[in-house]
């Protein structure tokens, strides 16, 4: 005679084994949002676990929602991790999208970076996203005048009059940049 609990009893008392879908949406709200403001926690620590979801997401071919990008570009914004961003946008680590390109996340980079009188770095940080056609010129060339360097101010001024070539058939700007009058490199 046996002891204990019959084989038959024994099957079904082993746990059901189920499966919990958890979108990107709620992953973000609940998760990685609340996990990037927390205090004490290493940023590149934080960096590094948006990095491997959006791995993971890549990995299974999921597409990944433009929300996490721009996690993931605050973040780096945050601290001041400018040569990182530029790096995983030149390398297509952070894919392009619509809503992304739409976003104001890059202006806010390129403020960021002419604050800190990184006027060549916002010019290719534009350029490689693609909105170096559509920028202000003003905007660049005063954070250049602002530096006091006249030959950064100058392959800024000749940036844009290539620019304005290439798109218009002529390196003038508009009429109505009466700023640029006064900024031009022969008044410096």
């Amino acid at each position: 005679m046996e002891s204990g609990p019959s084989r038959g009893s024994a099957a079904q008392k082993r746990p059901v084994r189920t499966q919990a879908v958890i979108d990107q949406s709620d992953m973000y709200t609940h998760v990685l949002s609340s996990f990037t403001e927390r205090k004490g926690v290493s940023h590149k620590f934080i960096i590094a676990v948006l990095m491997e979801y959006i791995r993971s997401l890549n990995q299974f071919q999921i597409t990944v929602q433009h929300y996490l990008y721009e996690l993931v570009i605050k973040t780096l914004v945050q601290h001041s991790l400018f040569y990182m961003l530029h790096q995983f946008l030149q390398y297509h680590v952070l894919s392009d999208s619509k809503p992304l390109r739409l976003s104001t996340a890059n202006d806010e980079i390129v403020e960021v970076l002419l604050s800190k009188q990184q006027v060549l770095g916002a010019l290719r940080f534009i350029r490689s996203v693609g909105g170096h056609d559509n920028v202000s010129a003003r905007k660049f060339l005063d954070a250049a005048r602002q530096t006091a360097d006249q030959m950064l101010f100058y392959t800024v001024f000749r940036s844009f009059q290539q620019r304005n070539h290439r798109l218009r058939g002529s390196p003038a700007f508009n009429p109505d940049s009466s700023l640029l009058l006064r900024l031009h490199p022969s008044s410096l």
